[in-house]
């Protein structure tokens, strides 16, 4: 009875040895880990600048997180954005993919959270991907006078000189004619 009373003092003492030399490791709920606001797709005028940005909910035991913002390719692949490792994402005429290729480019980004012991050594991570947001370039509205100035350029532009000596002496008298005749009726 003696022994097994010393075996079973030693083993309790080795287990709580084992336990204070051994690093705690909580169970992360990996299911509060979830994007909470997806990145909205939208529409820009070609050349100026936007923001997407995704937010995420992360379990308490979480003590790192990555961002990455992908470009999708119609192709089907996509590319990592240089630079592009915060949960927003910010887009610019100073960009190496802007102006837009084609009339929209498509977004997305993977967001991973590290579980990590109090030395900084990895534990456990998960990764979540964001759905895609589509973003399209138009161009510009023209003003009243840029239409204008097409309504009346335009065809010389289109046809070239032989159009503009056609227009200007076949078509311009007919109308300033009824200018000239209005204004002689008030002169």
């Amino acid at each position: 009875m003696k022994q097994t009373k010393k075996l079973f003092a030693l083993l309790l003492t080795l287990a709580l040895a084992l336990s204070l030399a051994l690093p705690t490791m909580a169970a992360v709920n990996w299911d509060d880990f979830r994007i909470t606001k997806q990145p909205q797709s939208m529409t820009i005028i070609h050349g100026d600048s936007f923001t997407l940005s995704v937010e995420v909910s992360l379990p308490a035991e979480v003590v790192d997180v990555e961002y990455q913002w992908y470009r999708r390719f119609m192709s089907g692949g996509s590319t990592p954005i240089a630079g592009a490792t915060a949960a927003e994402l910010h887009r610019g005429s100073n960009d190496s993919d802007y102006p837009f290729k084609m009339n929209y480019n498509e977004y997305y980004c993977e967001i991973t959270a590290y579980e990590k012991d109090a030395g900084g050594k990895e534990l456990s991570s998960k990764k979540l991907t964001s759905g895609s947001a589509r973003v399209t370039a138009k161009e510009k509205e023209p003003t009243f006078w840029e239409k204008l100035a097409g309504i009346i350029f335009g065809p010389f532009v289109a046809f070239g000189t032989g159009f503009a000596m056609f227009f200007m002496m076949f078509v311009m008298p007919f109308l300033a004619a009824p200018y000239l005749w209005i204004k002689g009726l008030f002169s």
